[in-house]
């Protein structure tokens, strides 16, 4: 007789959480946000299908719960800086550390802030909108392994003469960037963009010129 080999309930791990569930994020824009901090005190948009059900009564007993959740939303908001968004995160996440969706677009930030870079994890990083006028803060991004989506149009560095090619040159594993999808010739652009302003070539052009 056959023996069934139902695993036991304590046997199963538990599942991971997929950036492309059906997971509300933790939604924070249009709340006219000057600092990251308010966070703590702002009540998140709810962005779930008991929106309008009897949530009030369990407000407090849910005060306390993090989040599953892997996208954090500042879009809209009036933020100059995000350096305390790790503790924020902390705060809000079950696994701040797999959080893979940020926006933070439309809002007044000058620069890409290095704590980005500490969400190994992230995916989708969203800064359009903003006062970023150094294309060279992009740098900042090129340690993020897993980066395949990032968006920076509306900045006034995409003024800057080559700046396609500038991003895509130290972001190299991005599929969509600014909305666009990255093809095949942008990346041969970008190669050669890359190969024709390497410091060594120029070093080298200005010593045969001497």
């Amino acid at each position: 007789m056959a023996t069934s080999s139902v695993v036991p309930y304590e046997a199963k791990t538990a599942r991971k959480v997929e950036l492309n569930e059906i997971i509300p994020p933790v939604d924070f824009s249009f709340l006219k946000i000057a600092s990251v901090d308010e966070c703590e005190s702002e009540e998140p948009r709810d962005n779930s299908p008991r929106k309008q059900r009897a949530v009030q009564k369990k407000k407090e007993e849910e005060k306390d719960d993090k989040s599953d959740s892997l996208c954090l939303k500042l879009n809209n908001n009036e933020l100059k800086d995000v350096n305390n968004i790790m503790s924020i995160a902390e705060m809000l996440f079950q696994n701040p550390s797999s959080i893979g969706w940020i926006d933070l677009s439309f809002n007044s930030l000058t620069h890409i802030d290095p704590v980005l870079t500490q969400f190994e994890n992230l995916k989708i990083l969203y800064l359009h909108g903003n006062s970023i006028e150094d294309v060279k803060e992009v740098n900042k991004l090129a340690v993020l392994p897993r980066l395949i989506k990032l968006c920076l149009h509306g900045n006034p560095m995409e003024n800057v003469k080559g700046y396609r090619q500038y991003v895509l040159s130290f972001v190299p594993n991005l599929v969509v960037f600014d909305f666009s999808r990255v093809t095949k010739a942008d990346r041969a652009t970008a190669n050669t963009w890359k190969n024709f302003n390497n410091p060594q070539r120029q070093k080298k052009i200005k010593n045969n010129d001497d």
